[in-house]
């Protein structure tokens, strides 16, 4: 398991942690600045929101009925919020044994952040970026075999499961930069929150 640290309240992005970047390391052209990036990610958001109605749609449909109760689905929200503590820790474990990943929020963007200085390969970076896409995964699942008359257990699990998808949207963006920009079996690297790639000597 990495070394995961408190980093606390982080102001910009100045403050991410610094490496020593090799050499041969190539710069990826990226948004750097989170709340930026947080704004040209959204269209990633749109397949996970029309995941989640169509869900919804074709199990109202097959009931003939409501299936969820209005107000565990507004707990199911608050719930799926809570859980976002939870998608930074699965984004900090996901990272290798010997890693230093640390944990923080950015008041200025409204985000939590894991955030590592320590070199990672390509695949395996992008496997940790779209690994908290579990915490939507799971309970649309769930709700999606759940019976239809349980509609206060399914209004909680449809509120999570959007949140936890959709709030995978900035991941998804970043590791589409990285699978188009970066070679397969490249280590990834960031210093403070400028992302490079380097091939192994």
């Amino acid at each position: 398991m990495p070394n995961i640290m408190w980093q606390g309240v982080i102001k910009s992005e100045e403050e991410f942690p610094a490496s020593e970047i090799p050499q041969n390391a190539v710069r990826v052209e990226m948004e750097e600045d989170i709340k930026r990036m947080q704004m040209k990610a959204l269209p990633f958001m749109i397949p996970s929101v029309l995941i989640c109605l169509v869900c919804m749609l074709v199990k109202t449909v097959i009931a003939g009925e409501r299936v969820v109760h209005f107000g565990f689905l507004f707990v199911g929200v608050l719930a799926g919020l809570l859980l976002l503590v939870v998608h930074e820790v699965l984004h900090a474990v996901a990272y290798p044994k010997d890693a230093t990943v640390y944990l923080g929020i950015m008041p200025k963007s409204m985000a939590l952040v894991a955030l590592s200085p320590s070199p990672v390969k390509r695949n395996h970076f992008l496997f940790l970026s779209i690994l908290p896409v579990i915490l939507g995964v799971i309970p649309l699942v769930l709700f999606c075999i759940s019976s239809s008359s349980l509609r206060e257990l399914n209004g909680l699990l449809f509120g999570m499961a959007v949140m936890g998808m959709v709030s995978v949207y900035p991941d998804l963006y970043n590791a589409a930069h990285i699978l188009k920009k970066v070679p397969s079996g490249a280590m990834i690297q960031n210093d403070k929150n400028v992302t490079y790639y380097f091939e192994e000597v």
